[in-house]
């Protein structure tokens, strides 16, 4: 059962990486990776093992992410590491990792808008 959740975990870390939402070279408006999450932007934000979740809408102007969740998916040490993410005092998307998360993790970050659609970040 264990080797299961652990390949459809890594079946759905492909996919992410394989969706066309791709990283953009900038850095956002905290300083951290900017990915195109279309309609919205995603900026990446790491600190020791937090993750943080800035977005911005299709002009790049900073937003709330309330009604925002999302699950980033990144790979970490060999290893794929989920992080749940919820909406935090600073309007951001946060979460905690089981590891330290490095500022230039691999992987992807899926959201569910407010109205209920899904969409994907992919950090390169």
């Amino acid at each position: 059962m264990r080797h299961k959740a652990i390949v459809l975990r890594l079946a759905l870390l492909m996919a992410l990486v394989a969706s066309p939402a791709g990283a953009h070279s900038a850095k956002g408006p905290h300083g951290g990776r900017m990915a195109e999450a279309k309609p919205y932007h995603a900026e990446l934000i790491t600190n020791g093992d937090s993750v943080e979740i800035f977005v911005s809408d299709a002009d790049e102007k900073p937003m709330s992410a309330a009604g925002f969740k999302g699950v980033a998916i990144f790979q970490i040490g060999g290893k794929v590491e989920r992080i749940e993410l919820r909406l935090s005092e600073s309007g951001a998307l946060a979460g905690k990792a089981g590891v330290a998360v490095p500022q230039t993790v691999k992987g992807a970050v899926q959201l569910t808008g407010p109205d209920g659609k899904t969409i994907n970040a992919r950090f390169d």
